[in-house]
């Protein structure tokens, strides 16, 4: 059977059409009133069964690469539950063909992308019945292609074994064939779970739920009046400006001016080199659409950040992972080797690393910033470790961006807020590509009330830290249980004595205590837990104690 590449002004792709049977007569094409063309047509007028002929489409040689077979598999599954066992087996004898006779078009051509029987339709029958077989097999073929209404063959000829043109009209059958083919393997990320989904699923309410699996700061903005008077203060401002707006109806200033000149009283760097972003999610992915072409290759030292990876492949670039070492300090001779040899674009670091809360020294981050590689130093959790923020070294260094976010350290993670530092050789096409609003008002009226209050910014850390100590020693007295010092506002525990890391975080879980397990391979038998309140605390202690 020929495989021929087509060309038209909308698309590119094969086609394998073929009739089922070698014997019998042609199938009849419906005319069609433009240019000539016809539509396949399933069966002849008088003909009940299947054997006659139909054809094969291979949609786009990239649509269903390296999962032609599972799809042939499915539609056998799928007939088979449509059909009485014998039937089904004479339907597939009629496809496949028996007795060693060559009659059957269900070919795959080597990149395996068949799509099986777009554009097909039955003929209109005036006085006998469709064949059973041939509904079944329509309806199977819908569910999988969906409805057939996309192609027409170039001529209006009986369909033969060497037709090589299609044309691509109203296309409707498969939308995904519109995405990027990369995209169609890309695993959705996983989020953490909102309190209204986590009190469906618990069956308990928000507020008999503990939430340790996110990091979030959880003095910060409550509805409910702080036992910490100095914090009430700060958050019922904040909530006094986000009701007291200015014109929420108008676009917010595509430059976040207010904000990025008090983010320059705060750092100490000239707001020019600041950029304002949509949480600093936003700020990676618009780091890697600047930087990356497709192909291009990021460094990634896990157990980190999984983001950073996520949008690597949302972008199509290559990711080359340097594992960290076992106290999860980075491998800092094996990076450089990587540079070297690999030529990656740039090189992703959080300080604290989240989940294991350690830092990155002086020492190790200039090693790095002396390679030829953009290096972008994610400072979520610096507020938690007493280390002064390197924001003020983009100044110096032409390969450093810095992000921070205002998510941990002023309680605002459902506000989306976030920043970065950039070199101004840098920051000038972050501004050309970023989306023009992607502030919100109400996002950069929170943060100004936030900074407007530093003192009661300084209390949250200071709570935060104390009961990250706090939390540690009690974790260390659980003898399943091996903590490890953190300079962030968690804590990663190695779940050791032979407990099962995944089925202690579901058990807590039941019992209304969530912590943060990773479904990854590093990261296996260990559980990450967020430090909060002191009654947050006393909770999980509780809940910890029935297990030993």
């Amino acid at each position: 059977m020929a495989l021929n590449r087509v060309c038209s002004e909308e698309f590119s792709f094969p086609l394998l059409a073929s009739r089922v049977s070698g014997i019998g007569s042609p199938p009849l094409w419906k005319p069609s009133p433009e240019r000539g063309w016809a539509r396949p047509v399933i069966g002849r007028d008088g003909d009940n069964d299947l054997s006659k002929s139909f054809s094969y489409v291979e949609r786009r040689r990239s649509l269903w690469t390296d999962k032609a077979e599972e799809k042939m598999d499915m539609l056998w599954e799928d007939l088979n539950e449509e059909l009485p066992p014998r039937r089904s087996q004479s339907l597939r004898n009629e496809l496949s063909g028996d007795g060693g006779e060559k009659k059957s078009s269900l070919l795959i051509d080597e990149s395996s992308a068949v799509a099986v029987g777009c554009g097909m339709k039955l003929t209109k029958q005036k006085k006998k019945k469709k064949s059973p077989n041939v509904l079944v097999l329509m309806r199977v073929l819908k569910k999988l292609l969906g409805p057939p209404s996309s192609y027409i063959l170039r001529k209006s000829q009986p369909l033969r074994r060497n037709i090589t043109r299609v044309h691509c009209k109203n296309l409707t059958t498969m939308g995904d064939s519109f995405i990027r083919p990369h995209l169609r393997q890309l695993a959705a990320y996983q989020p953490i779970l909102p309190f209204e989904v986590l009190s469906a699923q618990l069956g308990r309410k928000p507020e008999d739920i503990v939430k340790l699996d996110a990091n979030e700061n959880p003095y910060g903005p409550p509805p409910e009046a702080s036992p910490i008077l100095s914090l009430l203060h700060s958050h019922t401002k904040v909530f006094e400006a986000l009701g007291n707006m200015k014109f929420p109806y108008v676009y917010p200033d595509p430059q976040s001016r207010r904000l990025r000149d008090a983010l320059a009283q705060d750092s100490g760097l000239e707001p020019e080199y600041i950029l304002v972003g949509c949480g600093a999610d936003e700020l990676i992915d618009l780091i890697m659409r600047c930087v990356l072409d497709p192909g291009e290759k990021i460094v990634d030292c896990p157990p980190t950040f999984s983001m950073y990876v996520f949008d690597a492949a949302v972008n199509g670039a290559g990711v080359i992972k340097v594992p960290r070492n076992p106290d999860f300090s980075l491998n800092v001779d094996r990076i450089a080797e990587v540079v070297e040899l690999e030529k990656p674009k740039c090189i992703f670091l959080t300080s604290p690393n989240n989940p294991d809360g350690s830092i990155i020294s002086e020492k190790d981050l200039l090693k790095i910033l002396d390679m030829p590689i953009l290096v972008v130093l994610d400072e979520a959790y610096i507020e938690f470790s007493g280390v002064e923020s390197r924001m003020q070294w983009v100044k110096k260094y032409e390969n450093l961006i810095v992000l921070r976010t205002f998510s941990k350290r002023a309680g605002l993670a459902g506000l989306r807020v976030g920043y970065g530092a950039f070199p101004l050789s840098i920051i000038e096409y972050m501004w050309r590509a970023k989306q023009p609003y992607n502030v919100s008002v109400a996002g950069e009226v929170a943060a100004l009330a936030a900074l407007s209050n530093g003192k009661n910014l300084e209390d949250v850390r200071d709570a935060l830290v104390r009961e990250r100590e706090r939390l540690f020693r009690l974790l260390k007295e659980v003898p399943f249980l091996n903590p490890y010092p953190s300079y962030s506002n968690f804590i990663l525990c190695e779940v050791t004595s032979g407990m099962d890391a995944k089925k202690l975080k579901e058990d807590l879980a039941k019992m209304g205590v969530m912590v943060r397990h990773y479904n990854s391979q590093e990261l296996k038998g260990y559980v990450r837990v967020s430090a909060g309140k002191p009654e947050h605390t006393d909770a999980l202690m509780d809940c910890l104690k029935q297990f030993y």
